[in-house]
């Protein structure tokens, strides 16, 4: 009977970075590489001969073991997430790849198996996801009060005011505010989180429900009316301090925010959020909370935003790796084996696996939800590892990155992760307004230089359409946005980032007789004796 495999087989598989081991059609070990020792926690001496169903006790995570067998055995190739028993006890998620061995008769002889832990990759994932379950859950958990309203019935009333010739909304809502008291009284709560009940109610979340005109006193219906007016004009949000009214008939003064996406808009709802400022300590306080949960948020959003990125970023070295196994077996089946070829293709697989490993790091460090950590800084390695975020990005919206960094730049105290946030941010918000604007040519340049004696500033600098006329003081204000589907929040997140690192942000167009815009932020310096980092010019192709 033919061996599963062959003594060379068995030499160059134990130098594989990934596990491997063969088993007969029976199930029963024939080789254990120190790979697979090291991943399952069983030595050689214990696995060869022993049943690999018994020993490992498998779970398939998507379908049953004879249902895989029977694929095994019908395409000669499988692959697909095992749950495997350790030697310590506990289990591991492994991605493992099954290949037919046939003997030269074409019967099958046995199974290689090649596969590798992944059960930190799994592990972030499920954080990925809990996060996004998290921010869904905002709305309820947030230390704010948050309120979505229904005003579809008061579409019709508005059609009937222009219909009758009012043009200017405003003035005729000063004029007759009973027209505004009937629209509030139109306009419907249909949703609401705790904060609000523990606000506004009795504890009956219920009661709160219905007519929205009982929590206005007369002297604020003004702020429902410009929200009604800035809706129709197209305007994103209406923030502004105002009073309001408890079910218990108590006025208090908040900080009234309404959000105009044009989604909503188009479902006839609006979304509004109120801080109580009675309690100014706990209202600083509990914004606090929310800046820390929307840089959060902000983040993973553009994690969102850069998943064909990351994608591409993780599929190129797994594909590397199978090009490379390939290529190896190639070498090792034919008749006289290249072993220095198949040593290369291996070598290349252990730099592919760290490469990948690399990629989860960096996208691990951006998920993970926790309080700024402060530290000295190398600005110019931060803006190299935040770029490595952007390169897919920029090269599929035929972005020209330019960096010019700035040679034995003084360190900066502020956070890693925060502050690789605001560089990401902003050289995506280049790149995309390059893209939407369809400039013919796009260019985009990211600079770090030495201010003064006690001051490091970034520039990031793009060949876009530049500001508008009149936009440039609302850039930075929350909930406004250019964008179709923007939440407005990524430039004021990015401000509260570098003014809590004692910096300053600035956004303008540019001032070189180029077109475009730029934006700068600035941060004190560390002592120079503390430098960190080299500098050097870099153009992408």
């Amino acid at each position: 009977m033919t061996p599963p495999i062959s003594s060379v087989e068995a030499e160059v598989f134990e130098r594989f970075h990934d596990a491997v081991f063969v088993r007969d059609m029976e199930g029963n070990i024939h080789f254990w590489n120190s790979a697979a020792a090291a991943l399952y926690g069983w030595p050689s001496h214990s696995a060869l001969g022993t049943s690999a169903r018994a020993l490992l006790q498998c779970r398939h995570e998507k379908e049953t073991y004879d249902g895989v067998d029977a694929l095994l055995l019908e395409h000669g190739y499988w692959e697909g997430e095992l749950s495997r028993l350790t030697g310590n006890g506990s289990r591991r998620l492994v991605n493992a790849r099954w290949s037919l061995r046939r003997d030269a008769a074409g019967h099958p002889v046995g199974v290689l198996e090649t596969g590798y832990d992944i059960s930190l990759a799994k592990e972030t994932e499920l954080h990925l996801k809990a996060t996004e379950y998290r921010y869904r859950n905002l709305f309820q958990a947030m230390a704010a009060s948050f309120w979505e309203l229904d005003f579809t019935a008061v579409g019709p009333k508005i059609r009937a005011l222009l219909d009758a010739g009012v043009r200017d909304l405003e003035a005729h809502f000063l004029a007759h505010p009973e027209v505004v008291r009937d629209f509030m009284h139109s306009t419907q709560v249909v949703d609401l989180n705790d904060h609000s009940v523990r606000l506004f109610g009795r504890g009956d979340r219920t009661e709160m429900l219905g007519a929205i005109d009982r929590y206005w006193p007369d002297e604020s219906i003004q702020v429902y009316a410009r929200c009604v007016a800035k809706s129709l004009t197209g305007q994103p949000n209406n923030i502004e301090v105002t009073r309001l009214r408890t079910l218990e008939d108590k006025e208090f003064e908040c900080l009234f925010t309404a959000c105009f996406s044009k989604e909503n808009i188009a479902r006839g709802v609006i979304l509004i959020g109120i801080i109580d400022l009675s309690e100014l300590a706990e209202a600083r306080h509990a914004l606090e909370i929310m800046q820390t949960e929307l840089a959060h948020v902000a983040r993973i959003s553009i994690l969102g935003e850069l998943s064909a990125s990351i994608t591409h970023e993780i599929n190129q070295p797994l594909t590397s790796i199978s090009t490379y196994a390939q290529a190896g077996l190639r070498w090792l089946q034919r008749p006289e084996p290249d072993l220095r070829e198949v040593e290369n293709a291996l070598l290349q697989i252990v730099d592919e696996a760290q490469r990948t490993n690399d990629v989860i790091s960096r996208i691990r460090s951006m998920a993970l939800r926790r309080p700024a950590q402060e530290t000295a800084l190398a600005l110019n390695e931060v803006i190299q590892d935040s770029l490595q975020f952007t390169d897919h990005e920029l090269r599929k919206n035929s972005v020209r990155l330019t960096t010019d960094l700035a040679i034995s730049l003084p360190p900066v105290r502020a956070d890693r992760v925060l502050m690789q946030q605001v560089i990401v941010n902003l050289v995506m918000n280049a790149a995309q307004a390059m893209a939407c604007a369809n400039s013919t040519t796009r260019e985009l340049t990211v600079r770090s230089e030495v201010v003064g004696a006690n001051e490091v500033r970034l520039e990031v600098l793009d060949s876009g359409p530049g500001i508008a006329p009149g936009l440039e003081g609302k850039l930075f204000d929350s909930f406004f946005t250019t964008k179709a589907t923007g939440m407005g929040m990524g430039l004021p997140i990015c401000r509260s980032i570098i003014e809590a690192a004692g910096g300053l942000i600035q956004l303008a167009n540019r001032d070189d007789g180029k077109g475009g815009a730029k934006v700068a932020f600035t941060l004190p310096a560390l002592p120079h004796s503390s430098a960190l980092g080299r500098g050097f010019p870099h153009v992408s192709p």
